[in-house]
């Protein structure tokens, strides 16, 4: 009987500790320690980005019939004939092919947004990014809201890519985003506000200052880390800004995470992508998915692998210290449920007592 008794007390005591130890977005600290699995209920479609694992392959025997079929049904006047022969073979990897009947036709179909869009994506995957960055602009002077109001991050990300390898170093493609990354807290925020600084004598030595300074400073030095993230975010502060910033705010637009999972589907390869889908993940304090993510842009060769990696091993020490600190407070809940749970016992077996009834019912 006592037996019976004390197993009841224990399920009472988990349900009880389940129901207190719960996480809950309410609460900062253990937010920061949720677990990987949380994360992914939480916000699904970026978990799914980041953790959905290599692209299925495209089916080349359906996309070389489709070229047949295209071809021996010629309709040369159509602009959507030209779009679809040219996306199979963008599909198949064959972006030269592609360029190749798409820049005939620039001057021909004027007001096309497929040509334009086609092509741009073929000179993205041939890695002439200032080429597509100069036909997704047109397109987007004439809709800015072209595909459903996500290829001005295509844009963004085209000008990300055409800067040098130092500016790429700084900045996230989602420039908004370019200082909070650099500060390296826990949580990310856009920028409130673009200014277009003039390249002059006092920004010029402003910079030289600046560079020289992250030069004198230890790569290896965790002590340093802090005053080369202050001396890469003052040199940030330097650049121009790119030219998308003049027209929209993605930091604060309501498709900035389907625009840069979308991105990221498009260019599985592209470390910039996973950098950004991390960031994403921070603004919405997802860090265990940070952390998947920047573990991902670094085993595809980010150029801020250093950076990365700093991040993801201040993240898991902010979650470890957040759990260390839950720790009492899970003790004395526990021995509160516990006390509990014994009462409860207690009173149970002293009602059936004075009843004289079996302490079971039969």
């Amino acid at each position: 009987m006592n037996r019976l008794l004390t197993q009841f007390g224990w399920r009472l005591f988990a349900v009880l500790a389940g129901a207190l130890f719960a996480p809950s977005n309410a609460s900062g600290c253990i937010w920061d320690s949720d677990t990987l699995s949380q994360e992914r209920r939480t916000h699904p479609k970026l978990a799914e980005a980041i953790l959905g694992g290599t692209e299925t392959p495209p089916d080349s025997v359906s996309l070389k019939q489709r070229i047949q079929r295209l071809q021996e049904s010629r309709r040369e006047e159509d602009p959507v004939w030209w779009n679809e022969l040219a996306g199979a073979h963008l599909r198949l990897g064959e972006a030269t092919q592609a360029v190749r009947l798409l820049e005939p036709l620039l001057e021909r179909f004027t007001t096309n947004y497929g040509i334009r869009a086609n092509l741009g994506t073929a000179y993205h995957l041939l890695g002439r990014y200032q080429d597509a960055e100069r036909l997704i602009s047109r397109n987007l002077d004439r809709d800015p809201e072209a595909h459903f109001g996500l290829e001005k991050y295509h844009l963004a990300l085209l000008q990300y890519l055409s800067r040098d390898g130092n500016y790429q170093y700084r900045h996230v493609y989602v420039d908004e985003f370019s200082g909070s990354f650099l500060q390296g807290s826990t949580r990310t925020y856009p920028s409130q506000s673009a200014t277009f600084l003039n390249t002059n004598d006092t920004n010029a030595a402003l910079r030289a200052k600046l560079e020289d300074e992250l030069r004198r400073l230890p790569l290896d030095d965790k002590g340093a880390q802090q005053m080369r993230r202050n001396s890469l975010r003052g040199l940030a502060d330097l650049d121009v800004l790119p030219a998308y910033r003049e027209h929209w705010d993605l930091g604060g637009d309501p498709k900035l995470e389907e625009g840069v999972i979308y991105m990221a589907s498009l260019n599985p390869l592209e470390p910039a992508c996973f950098v950004m889908l991390g960031v994403k993940s921070l603004h919405v304090r997802d860090l265990n998915l940070a952390i998947k993510a920047y573990e991902r842009a670094i085993q595809l060769g980010s150029r801020q692998s250093d950076l990365l990696q700093e991040r993801i091993d201040a993240l898991r020490e902010h979650i470890r210290k957040a759990r260390m600190e839950q720790l009492p407070i899970y003790l004395v809940v526990g021995l509160f449920v516990g006390a509990i749970a014994i009462y409860i016992i207690r009173k149970v077996r002293s009602q059936y007592r004075q009843r004289g009834a079996p302490l079971i019912p039969a």
